[in-house]
């Protein structure tokens, strides 16, 4: 199941938020997103409990539409319950 992803911006950062299952490949998949674009973020959080995994991800020097993407493709992972 996946929603839309609502993206937090101030100037120069996106940061990306979403719930997903506790599950190994999340977090790989949704990094990959950025390592295939060649970006680096600049801070991933991730933390989980019971059966959920809740993770952050700040990036910097994104353009609105290549932040767009990705977060559509955020949100169409596998394992994603919730985006914010």
């Amino acid at each position: 199941m996946s929603s839309v992803l609502a993206l937090k911006r101030n100037s120069s950062t996106v940061r990306y938020c979403f719930e997903a299952d506790a599950e190994p490949g999340v977090l790989p998949r949704a990094l990959e997103l950025l390592a295939k674009r060649g970006l680096v973020p600049a801070r991933v959080f991730a933390q989980s409990a019971d059966d959920q995994l809740s993770v952050e991800i700040e990036v910097e020097g994104l353009l609105p539409e290549t932040a767009d993407h990705v977060g559509r493709c955020l949100g169409e992972i596998v394992g994603v319950r919730a985006v914010f």
